[in-house]
């Protein structure tokens, strides 16, 4: 299975996250919780690109495999400095009474690997299902 979609709005992401999950369910039936983690993945990664970047598009290409669901996510922005983010301890009042900050930690607890490139425009991320 392999999916792969060119975003360019948030009014694409719901139709992208069932075409991710329509191909691995061709190859394994996914219970709710994987179900979950993957629409969860989706959704923080590109929200964040499209709240945050100054990117006007987003490549998604996603492949199920012996490994799970391995989904990478590029964009056309200028990317970020992913060191303080991808470390932040959001586990702390100052970020827990906060609205926003904690996407990226959601992202890695539902992960098995998670990985931004060095110019921060580029996520991968492995969910063994």
């Amino acid at each position: 299975m392999l999916v792969r979609k060119k975003l360019f709005s948030l009014n694409e992401l719901n139709e992208a996250i069932c075409s991710v999950i329509r191909g691995v369910e061709r190859e394994k039936k996914l219970d709710d919780e994987q179900e979950y983690r993957i629409r969860l993945v989706l959704s923080e990664l590109v929200v964040n690109i499209f709240k945050y970047s100054d990117a006007n598009e987003v490549k998604l290409q996603a492949e199920y495999g012996q490994d799970g669901l391995h989904i990478v996510l590029a964009d056309d922005g200028s990317g970020f400095e992913t060191g303080p983010v991808v470390s932040r301890n959001v586990t702390t009042r100052e970020f827990l009474m906060n609205e926003n900050g904690r996407g990226v930690y959601l992202v890695k607890m539902m992960t098995d690997s998670f990985h931004y490139s060095e110019s921060g425009n580029t996520v991968d991320v492995t969910l063994k299902l």
